[in-house]
């Protein structure tokens, strides 16, 4: 099973409808919303997640995640990651034709996280940072993002203008869902 993060998936969007490469970038992002769900507040929990605007064209994600049970290798707790497109973010999001598959939250730790988001998240949270292989367990604590920013570099410099939502959702002990929602813009 391939795994492609999140940089990967908007160079293959951008690919896919015909968009050629230059060695700038053409567009901005805005992080829009995030909302999320879980299934069972006692066992996990989401507080205070919100989208703050840091300065002008510059957004970031805050909150917190409550875990309060251990997550070991094995066990039934598994995630996957959706991505869709709208061109007026209305209701009329389509699923773009790639996605993470769902998978164990240890390989994902190991995988997309490591490769796409863990550096984006060493100085604004508690997030798990590790060298080779992260070493289960992951440990019941609250885990906290405070103004985490994400690098864009690994973005193509041309992309579709419209909508992007991203759907990460866990399964296992608990059912929950994250959706991000970012807005692109072509810079004039």
């Amino acid at each position: 099973m391939r795994i492609i993060n999140i940089p990967i998936l908007f160079i293959l969007y951008a690919i896919g409808h015909g968009e050629a490469f230059s060695n700038q970038k053409t567009w901005s992002i805005e992080m829009k919303s995030v909302e999320v769900t879980t299934s069972n507040p006692d066992l996990m929990d989401f507080n205070g997640f919100k989208v703050s605007r840091v300065s002008r064209g510059l957004y970031a994600l805050s909150g917190n995640i409550v875990l309060n049970f251990e997550i070991i290798e094995g066990d039934a707790n598994e995630m996957e990651i959706n991505m869709y497109y709208s061109s007026t973010g209305k209701n009329d999001y389509r699923a773009l034709p790639f996605r993470i598959y769902r998978q164990h939250v240890i390989d994902i730790l190991n995988s997309v996280y490591k490769e796409g988001a863990m550096e984006n998240f060493a100085s604004c949270s508690n997030l798990p940072q590790f060298e080779d292989k992260f070493e289960p367990p992951l440990v019941k604590d609250t885990y906290y993002m405070d103004k985490c920013q994400f690098d864009e570099s690994g973005f193509p410099n041309h992309a579709q203008e419209g909508f992007y939502k991203i759907e990460v959702i866990g399964y296992g002990e608990v059912d929950w869902t994250m959706i991000l929602v970012f807005k692109l813009d072509a810079d004039v």
